[in-house]
């Protein structure tokens, strides 16, 4: 795996090795694009990647993807997680993030969005906020709570068949 994982040091809940074995589970196609997954909680990165984009950065997040499509630059930043589970949930949300944009196919996002018109209810609130959140929590949910899905059942099979390419669950 050719991928940087930094400054996880700088809290007790995950190590090093765990943020491994989570990417490990994934399909390789999943993150194999992602240059860096770093630890910051004092959004020192957040802050000069903001700046970059030229607007500011979002304090109620509690972390994010960040693509640079010049020098195809992916960087998933975790800002802060006060247990295990939210570790994870973060983690796979901006993982979702960058399989939207470079895993899946054109065609594949406009079949989310019609599914998502289709089957009006989501994962959470914050995936009412648009399509690219959307599949980003269902992305998350699908890989550490999938029961989440089990009332949307267009999602749950467009996850298994188009984005994990699995058997049914």
């Amino acid at each position: 795996m050719r991928l940087l994982i930094a400054d996880f040091d700088h809290q007790s809940l995950v190590n090093k090795q765990e943020v491994v074995s989570a990417v490990r589970r994934l399909p390789k196609a999943h993150y194999a694009g992602i240059q860096a997954i770093r630890y910051d909680p004092k959004r020192t990165l957040a802050t000069a990647m903001a700046s970059l984009k030229n607007k500011p950065s979002s304090l109620s997040t509690s972390g994010f993807f960040y693509h640079e499509r010049e020098y195809g630059l992916s960087v998933i930043v975790l800002y802060r997680f006060r247990s295990r589970e939210e570790f994870y949930h973060i983690l796979y949300h901006e993982i979702g993030h960058f399989v939207f944009l470079k895993v899946l196919q054109q065609s594949q996002r406009d079949e989310w969005f019609s599914l998502r018109r289709e089957e009006q209810h989501s994962v959470s609130s914050q995936a009412n906020r648009n399509a690219r959140e959307d599949f980003a929590e269902t992305y998350a949910y699908y890989c550490i709570k999938p029961s989440r899905l089990y009332g949307l059942p267009l999602r749950r099979a467009f996850f298994r068949d188009s984005v994990f390419r699995e058997k049914a669950l």
